[in-house]
């Protein structure tokens, strides 16, 4: 795939600052295995030694970082080079799905069905949907346009996939939830019989799951993002625009706000209300409703809990006791 300087610039909202418009560009490649007609892409003052050895001809970068690109033949400005970068990968590099497939007649707007594959017939599918091999689409689930569902995926009966999403392998959505009542000394298993709704623009990482809901539905909302190795237990909702990192555990009747960034490894309880705008760092333990925009953590060493029952009374009259030695 090729373009012109000229034609990536529209493209990215960049400008040229030094070259020729009409120059053709064929890929985006890391500075050490790019060729001529290559664009790359620098950032990180750290990798200035690996830009004087590239051999690329093109090169994409800040206005404060102009001057370091100066023995490129083509130099590309951008106010937001990692933003132009995530722009060049999708336009050198439009995402699809390689399977052996074809276009299925049974369905409406005949997806492309990869080998192995098992669809229940009354599936609905929007137009430009591809499934990939080894697949396991049940009764009555709705996939929006241009969404794609890779190799080895199960999407349980009444779930619902938005348009221009992507499930990667290996994903399970709409599995029973781990509800289960203790009932003379064994465990007697709480039927769930809500569904899962999933928004436009999801992006969903390989071996995720995602629980349906008890009663009412499991909900994930537009533009959300989940990394690989995800579990997202029955009737959570996560708000629109949220990004959720690998091994990140949300636990049942959980709803997280709107533009939420959670990073891997986190555990959240179950039950709890997390508002807007709230960041959670890796490795943390949310146990309590969040109502205030902002950064938090919950990083401590592993301890008897006796012991930490008594510190984080401690830590929450941390205040006074310091005001008490003050005076």
């Amino acid at each position: 795939m090729s373009f012109t300087l000229g034609e990536v610039c529209l493209k990215i909202d960049a400008k040229i600052r030094k070259g020729n418009e009409s120059y053709q560009v064929n890929s985006l490649k890391d500075i050490q295995n790019a060729s001529k007609d290559s664009i790359v892409v620098f950032i990180d003052k750290k990798y200035l030694n690996l830009l004087k050895n590239t051999i690329a001809n093109t090169c994409l970068t800040s206005e404060e970082n102009v001057s370091l690109c100066s023995s490129f033949e083509n130099i590309i400005i951008s106010e937001d080079p990692q933003l132009s970068f995530a722009l060049l990968t999708n336009i050198f590099y439009p995402r699809k799905l390689n399977f052996p497939g074809e276009k299925s007649k049974k369905f409406n707007n005949s997806p492309v069905i990869g080998i192995g594959s098992k669809i229940a017939t009354n599936v609905m599918f929007g137009s430009n949907v591809s499934i990939g091999c080894n697949c396991t689409i049940e009764e009555n689930v709705v996939i929006g346009d241009d969404t794609i569902i890779d190799h080895n995926c199960i999407v349980y009966s009444s779930t619902k996939v938005g348009s221009n999403c992507h499930i990667s392998s290996g994903v399970v959505i709409g599995s029973q939830g781990f509800g289960f009542v203790n009932y003379q000394k064994e465990w007697l298993q709480v039927k769930h019989i809500g569904d899962v709704e999933i928004g436009d623009n999801v992006y969903i990482g390989s071996n995720s799951t995602i629980d349906r809901g008890t009663l009412s539905n499991t909900v994930i909302h537009d533009k959300v993002i989940i990394d690989n190795l995800v579990h997202i237990a029955h009737n959570v909702s996560i708000g629109t625009g949220t990004a959720i990192a690998a091994k990140v555990g949300i636990a049942g009747s959980t709803k997280i706000g709107k533009r939420c960034m959670i990073g891997g490894m986190a555990g959240i309880f179950g039950h709890l209300n997390i508002t807007d705008d709230v960041v959670i760092t890796p490795k943390s333990n949310v146990y309590r409703d969040i109502k205030k925009p902002g950064r938090y953590s919950s990083l401590f060493p592993l301890i008897e809990h006796s012991l930490w029952k008594k510190i984080s009374i401690l830590i929450t009259k941390l205040d006074k006791i310091l005001n008490s030695f003050k005076k």
